[in-house]
């Protein structure tokens, strides 16, 4: 039904009132005549109201008046009275088209471009790439293959262990995820050890292929072979064999931070003066508005963007740029005991997170004081269980 009368719409129609004794004989000569007619209302006895198309208005002349029935127009609608009514209005129709071709052109392009979830991997270089691809601010969303440029930016970059590139009204969101630098894999036909990647003391080991030349309960340490890809024979004639050495070798090791115990904290607060910077960008050309110079030695900066948005989805690739820049003064504060061994531990902890490997697992930990130089510090000791077998080429270092 709704097709029906966008149909109509696009066609154009009236709406008729046919009055007479009768209405009835005039409907059924429409009918017969195939004119179409719909949404009759009857207004009284002797009236109806309806709607009829353009051109079956046009024949429906001779039908009332072999009804006896009179005729009159009470409305015209559609796309072709509408363009009829605004066709001398030239200026008005050329102002709408250039604002729908505006907005579909507006809507159509890239206007930024955003990268998220890398950190080691440098934006300016995966935006480089990027550009090699002809992809940059201004270009139409119709060029963009997502799957495409996901698959080159994970062919271009070993780091990234997953990409997905996804276009979100104007803006074109590039989603990454960088792994662990994977360990150099040595092919199966070449014979290698298995060497220890660090120290520790030996809670089993398993050699899938080569011989074991430790036990539980060894102390070993850092490049030790631990499995040997070279085969001795017990009949000494037929000398020794190469293979490629495998296995897991399971330890306990240990990593150790240490953190001064500080007496005092620096602590920064804003003091309330506050200078702005302003610019003025579009696309990627960016102009300083007049501002002066930043009167603050110590200082922390909030970069605001102001650009206009269209129903919250559609930025526009122009706005201002405000650097808000807070003073910051800096003052001591005498920490007392407790306080300072929970800054040291705090501290501690953040760096043992970041040396143990995520796949190894903590059994353990030590928190102790010591004293060197007439200085506390807090040292934290933590205990792992870890596979620290790792191959190496026979002869290599």
């Amino acid at each position: 039904m709704f097709l029906i009368r966008l149909w109509h719409y696009f066609k154009g129609y009236v709406i008729i009132i046919v009055s007479g004794l009768s209405v009835e004989k005039f409907i059924n000569i429409c009918t017969r005549r195939q004119i179409l007619l719909w949404d009759i209302e009857r207004l009284n006895p002797t009236t109806v109201l309806m709607k009829m198309s353009i051109r079956g208005f046009k024949n429906a002349r001779s039908a009332a008046k072999k009804s006896g029935c009179r005729v009159r127009i009470k409305a015209k609608k559609g796309m072709p009275y509408l363009v009829w009514k605004y066709k001398r209005r030239k200026g008005f129709v050329i102002g709408l088209v250039t604002f729908a071709t505006l907005i579909y052109l507006m809507t159509s392009i890239i206007w930024s471009i955003e990268i998220t979830g890398n950190y080691n991997v440098e934006t300016s270089l995966l935006m480089e790439q990027i550009n090699e691809m002809g992809i940059f601010r201004g270009a139409t969303k119709r060029s963009i293959n997502p799957k495409h440029v996901a698959d080159t930016l994970m062919l271009k970059n070993r780091e990234l262990s997953w990409a997905r590139v996804e276009i979100k009204g104007t803006k074109l969101l590039v989603s990454v995820r960088e792994g662990i630098e994977p360990p150099a894999i040595i092919p199966m036909d070449q014979p290698c050890n298995v060497v220890a990647l660090k120290d520790g003391i030996i809670i089993s080991v398993r050699a899938k292929n080569g011989l074991a030349l430790v036990k539980e309960g060894d102390t070993v340490k850092k490049g030790q072979v631990l499995i040997s890809g070279v085969l001795e024979s017990v009949h000494p004639e037929f000398g020794s064999k190469n293979v490629h050495a495998m296995g897991e070798v399971l330890a306990r090791t240990w990593y150790e931070v240490k953190r001064e115990i500080p007496a005092k904290r620096i602590n920064r607060k804003r003091t309330g003066l506050e200078w702005n910077k302003y610019s003025f960008y579009f696309l990627d050309f960016k102009v300083r508005l007049p501002s002066g110079n930043n009167p603050f030695e110590l200082y922390e900066t909030n970069i605001l963007d102001k650009s206009p948005v269209i129903r919250n989805r559609f930025k526009l690739p122009f706005g201002v740029i405000i650097e808000k820049h807070y003073e910051l003064e800096e003052e001591e504060q005498e920490l007392e005991k407790e306080q300072a061994k929970e800054l040291a531990l705090k501290m501690a902890i953040e760096r043992i997170s970041e040396i143990v490997p995520k796949e190894a697992e903590i059994i353990d930990r030590k928190i102790q004081i010591v004293t060197s130089e007439g200085k506390e510090y807090l040292l934290v000791t933590v205990e792992c269980t870890e596979n620290i077998a790792m191959q190496q080429e026979i002869g290599g270092n």
